[in-house]
């Protein structure tokens, strides 16, 4: 009895193990058809909605370039692609099928393209022609923009004048431009390749009112090597009155920028060939009429100012009294108004008329110790519940540490006067460009070497020998 027990849980296990085996073949094809009809039926209309579309939105010359194409609801297995003739100045690398799954969960097949383009310019490719489980669908390349690699890319200045004329340095021929004279004309520099001016001055042309009237300083942030732009970023904003008429060239602008590379260049105004003929009668009369005092003004301005530089010659002596004076007047406490008064005197001998007060370590210290005690106040009558009082008292609290924060800020930085001398780009006598800095001059002091300064003079940083500067301790 026992063996023919056992013997029928045999059959029995079989059965169910035969029947289970049986089910999974039955569900197992309708599963993958469901499958294949729900998912993987690519049509027309998806065809349709492709585009070959490139990874970045800038490419540069002599650089691997992708493009994608993401196809839905199909297996790398299926797709064939069939690739078109490409435009002259482009190299196909390599290509390659992959999986993805869509957002809906769905499979697709990604196809990668690789291209190298050894010319710069636009470039429209012809369309890639794929096949899915046979059928041949056309689809479109998005055209793209290529541009000279940023590392061998030259910055270069732009001019654009109020009218619309625009003067480059990578015209074909010299540009031509003509002015009237007694006539104001006002024009941008843009700066475009580069990712920053470090410092730029220019000479006043010959007979004629040149003025800078504004400059865009929050436009020309550093910037990253690998944040190329195609913008033009804008630099200065100039007036530009010529008296004579005759043929000239714009005002000659030098500027120091630095490249994609990371190398300095040294770059002037494009070159322009400028006609500069009489102003016309209705306009030179309303001209003269309107403009003639403010001429006769500036011209006379013009010689004072002259007569002031001459006399702001300054002796390390005086550059050196007045700093003495400056770094008393940071620590003084009873004796500030006498020093400052002092300072001023001393200033006023020297010819500057107009300067800025130094911070007081004293005032700092006061405002701290009263930020600190407002705080403690303001706990001390919160623990006693007194939440009033101690809400007016937080309330002062912040207004004594925003008073605080400024005068650290101003306590903080360093400065110093100039003897007088020029300011360059590098630390080094050799440098290609300098500017000229006007003795008596309070600067700040960014950071230092062992023989030079690095100080911020009316909005331009450069390098000063530390012969020519006295610093305020």
């Amino acid at each position: 009895m026992e063996k023919h027990s056992a013997r029928a849980k045999e059959f029995v296990a079989l059965g169910l193990l035969t029947a289970v085996l049986a089910l999974c073949g039955a569900l197992r094809p309708r599963d993958l058809h469901s499958q294949n009809s729900s998912t993987l039926a690519f049509s027309w209309a998806d065809a349709e909605k492709l585009e070959v579309l490139p990874k970045d939105d800038i490419f540069f010359t002599n650089n691997e370039a992708q493009f994608i194409l993401k196809i839905p609801k199909t297996l790398p297995s299926d797709v064939q692609t069939e690739l078109p003739n490409f435009p002259e100045g482009v190299t196909f690398n390599s290509s390659k099928k992959s999986d993805y799954i869509t957002k809906e969960g769905n499979a697709g097949t990604e196809v990668d393209l690789w291209f190298t383009f050894r010319q710069t310019g636009n470039f429209a490719f012809s369309p890639l022609v794929i096949y899915v489980k046979g059928r041949r669908y056309v689809i479109k390349f998005k055209p793209v923009e290529v541009y000279e690699n940023p590392r061998t890319i030259n910055p270069r200045l732009i001019v654009v004048f109020d009218g619309g004329e625009t003067i480059t340095a990578d015209a074909k021929k010299t540009p031509t431009l003509t002015l009237e004279s007694d006539k104001a004309a006002r024009f941008t520099i843009y700066l475009q390749y580069a990712l920053q001016a470090q410092q730029y001055a220019w000479n006043i042309p010959k007979d004629s009112l040149f003025t800078e009237i504004k400059r865009y300083t929050e436009k020309n942030a550093p910037r990253k090597s690998s944040d190329f732009t195609t913008e033009k970023v804008p630099i200065s904003y100039f007036e530009w009155t010529p008296f004579t008429t005759g043929t000239t060239s714009l005002p000659e602008i030098k500027m120091m920028v630095t490249a994609y590379s990371g190398r300095s260049v040294y770059l002037t105004t494009p070159e322009c060939i400028v006609t500069i003929v009489p102003q016309k009668k209705d306009a030179q009369a309303k001209s003269g009429q309107e403009q003639g005092s403010v001429y006769a003004y500036a011209f006379a301005q013009d010689t004072s100012e002259n007569k002031e530089k001459e006399k702001n010659t300054f002796s390390p002596f005086d550059c050196a009294e007045i700093a003495r004076l400056r770094s008393l007047e940071r620590r003084a406490v009873l004796s500030l108004p006498k020093i400052r008064a002092q300072r001023i005197q001393a200033e006023r001998a020297a010819g500057i008329t107009h300067s800025d007060n130094e911070p007081n370590y004293c005032l700092f210290f006061a405002i701290l110790g009263a930020n600190v005690l407002l705080v403690l106040l303001a706990i001390l009558f919160f623990i006693f519940k007194k939440r009033f009082e101690a809400a007016v008292l937080g309330i002062a609290a912040l207004g004594a540490l925003f008073l605080t924060a400024l005068a650290a800020n101003s306590v903080l930085k360093r400065y110093g006067v100039v003897v007088g001398g020029e300011i360059s780009p590098i630390p080094e006598e050799s440098a290609i460009t300098k500017s000229a800095v006007n003795g008596g001059s309070r600067v700040l002091i960014k950071e230092e070497t062992h023989d030079w300064y690095y100080i911020v003079y009316n909005e331009n940083g450069g390098w000063i020998k530390k012969e020519n500067l006295a610093a305020i301790k």
